[in-house]
Formats: C-alpha cells, sequence, structure tokens
C-alpha cells in the first residue's frame, strides 16, 4: 500500500502538476495544521467598474446608472461570498466605485472592511488596480497604497522595447506601467509587500507581447527596488495577461510567447532559481485552471467556442509555498459580473 506521500505524488503526475515539487510543499499539503494566523488573498478583475455619475476613460461597460449600481452589487456580493483579509481588484475606474462597494459590504454588516485607491496612469482605458482589506496597510513613505509610473525615458520606471509587425517591419517603443499598485502589511510578524498589476492584453499580439514584456522588466525593478530593499517578502498578483509554462493550462492550445511570467517569479536574476512560485501550480484539476472566460460571439452564454484561459496569476514567495492550505479559482459568477473569475489562496502563517 502506498505511503500518504507517495499516494499524493502519484495524483500530481496523474493530474498533470510539473514534477520536482519542494518536499516541503507536499508536507504542508499533507499535514494542515490549525496553529498560526489565517490569510485569504484574491485577485479579481472586475471589468470596468465604474460608479453612477462618474466619467472615467473612454471605455464604458454600462451607460445607465442602474446597470452600473447592480454591477457594484454583485461585486460586493463575491466580496461578501469569498471574505478576503486582502483583495486585489483591477480594472476599477475611480474612487467612487471603491467607495461605493464599501458602502455596500458595510450595509451588509462586512464593517472591518476598508478600501485603499489611487489614480492609475491608463488615461485612455482610465482603469486603476486599487486594493480592498479587512487589514489595515502598513504606511510606506507616509503613504498606504502607491504606483509607480514614469512618462520620460526614465531607466528606473521605463524600459525600451522592439517587435515585429505583421509586415515584417521593425517596431520600437518604451514602456511605463500604467496600472500597478503597491502596498504593505505586517501579519503575524511577516512583512509582505504587494505589487497588484494590469499589464498589457493580448498574449497572441507580438507588439503587446514585446510591450508586455517591457511592463514586467519594470515591475521587477519596483520588486527589488521598493519592496525587498524594505526589508519586505514580495507578492505579485493580478491580471497578468500571459500563461505561465509552468502551469498546465485548461487550454492546451494556449502557450506562452514570453518570458513574463519567467521573468517575473525569477525577479533578481544574480540568485538560482525563481523567487517566487505560482500559487496555481498547487489547484489539482487542470480543468479549473482558467480565470478568464473570452465570450467570442458577445452572447452573454457560456458557449463550446469561447475561450477559458489563466492568465490571472498569485506569484508568492517560494519560501511561503509551505504556508498554503488552499489555492482555487472561484467560477461560480456569471458573464453580467466579470469576464474574469477570482483567483485564491489560503495562507496560514505561522507566528514569528
Amino acid at each position: 500500500m502506498l505511503s500518504p506521500t507517495k499516494t499524493f505524488l502519484v495524483a500530481l503526475l496523474v493530474l498533470g502538476i510539473p514534477s520536482g515539487l519542494d518536499s516541503s510543499i507536499v508536507s504542508a499539503a499533507e499535514k494542515p495544521t490549525t496553529e498560526g494566523t489565517p490569510l485569504r488573498i484574491v485577485a479579481f478583475n472586475v471589468e470596468i467598474l465604474r460608479a453612477p455619475r462618474v466619467r472615467a476613460g473612454q471605455i464604458q461597460r454600462y451607460r445607465f446608472d442602474h446597470a452600473r449600481t447592480q454591477h457594484h452589487e454583485r461585486v460586493a456580493n463575491i466580496i461578501e461570498i469569498l471574505r478576503p483579509d486582502i483583495l486585489n481588484l483591477e480594472e476599477v475606474t475611480c474612487r467612487e466605485s471603491v467607495d461605493l462597494l464599501l458602502k455596500i459590504l458595510h450595509e451588509k454588516g462586512l464593517t472591518d472592511y476598508r478600501g485603499y485607491h489611487i489614480e492609475n496612469s491608463d488615461s485612455y482605458t482610465g482603469m486603476d488596480v486599487a486594493l480592498i482589506s479587512r487589514l489595515e496597510p502598513d504606511k510606506v513613505e507616509g503613504k498606504q497604497i502607491r504606483h509607480f509610473y514614469s512618462k520620460a525615458d526614465d531607466p528606473t520606471w521605463r524600459q525600451a522595447y522592439s517587435f515585429e509587425g505583421f509586415d515584417g517591419s521593425k517596431g520600437r517603443g518604451t514602456s511605463s506601467i500604467s496600472r500597478n499598485a503597491v502596498y504593505f502589511f505586517t501579519i503575524g510578524g511577516h512583512k509582505l509587500g504587494f505589487l497588484g498589476l494590469h499589464l498589457k492584453s493580448n498574449p497572441s499580439n507580438a507588439r503587446a507581447n514585446a510591450k508586455r514584456s517591457a511592463e514586467a522588466e519594470v515591475a521587477r525593478r519596483i520588486v527589488r527596488g521598493e519592496i525587498v530593499s524594505r526589508g519586505y517578502l514580495p507578492i505579485i498578483l493580478g491580471d497578468l495577461n500571459d500563461y505561465d509554462p509552468d502551469v498546465p493550462d485548461r487550454d492546451n492550445t494556449r502557450s506562452t510567447a514570453t518570458k513574463v511570467l519567467a521573468n517575473l517569479k525569477n525577479y533578481d536574476s544574480k540568485k538560482k532559481g525563481d523567487e517566487l512560485t505560482n500559487v496555481a501550480t498547487l489547484m489539482p484539476r487542470v480543468a479549473d485552471r482558467y480565470s478568464s472566460h473570452w465570450d467570442w460571439n458577445e452572447n452573454g452564454a457560456r458557449d463550446p467556442q469561447d475561450v477559458f484561459t489563466l492568465i490571472d496569476h498569485i506569484l508568492l514567495p517560494t519560501e511561503m509555498m509551505p504556508y498554503v492550505e488552499r489555492a482555487f479559482i472561484a467560477h461560480g459568477l456569471s458573464l453580467n459580473t466579470s469576464d474574469h473569475f477570482p483567483v485564491v489562496v489560503d495562507l496560514r502563517l505561522p507566528a514569528k
């Protein structure tokens, strides 16, 4: 008869999880503990969340205030169900949306939630990365949420890139990260620095891939220069708009044309191995590994021809992976809430 450890490893192989998982991860999965501080982290793209009577960006999902209010109600329902401790929200378009979500949550009796918004730099879409949390963020340089962007060719927050066009022509550009937020927590003695991202979309387009790769280089600098240098362990999360070659996707026809995920996980090239690990490696069913639904015919329904892919990720410090109790994607919401699904990871942080 197989031992529990061998049985677990056989199950991983059958389900298609990459080999080479650290033995401490296996041990953590075998021996859950009730000791330590529980922590639920969620990353959720809420698809152009815009408050009533607010103009923000050039893209709108709902024209009328009633529909916008109901969108906020549905997002608040998801928050009520999942009860995250730390929620990274992508595609929030304004501070008023964060305030409205909090108002609804507080009316539900969830008065421990607070919201943190900082205007991002995507002037066309107006999309921002925001934070809703039951925990109080640390103040860094007097702020609880920060944003890093440069319009000029700043070598710190901007990166050059090149690409080949459809006609074979060569193109060049520079990019900063127009949609990002950085925030910090000290939880049970653990100092955690979060980089919430919403990177350039379209992983099948050469120019978009080049721009996203440049954004990833800037993200690595933020991690090294603004998080690790302050003594915090970095966590990268959000809509990264790319595939992780280390995590088999539900859609096996999709694969990355970039090193975006590889470079984000190995944010310090001077060190051997990856500093971060994708929590999706602990999702046992490959069929569950999708966070995005492209409704290609825009009929508001789930059709066989639709595209379901894993492009939203939570990257944890590799040394924290033994603290993971569960990782999953919450698929129980309709397309009128979002075209993305929340990525969830539950940890139990040991006392320090």
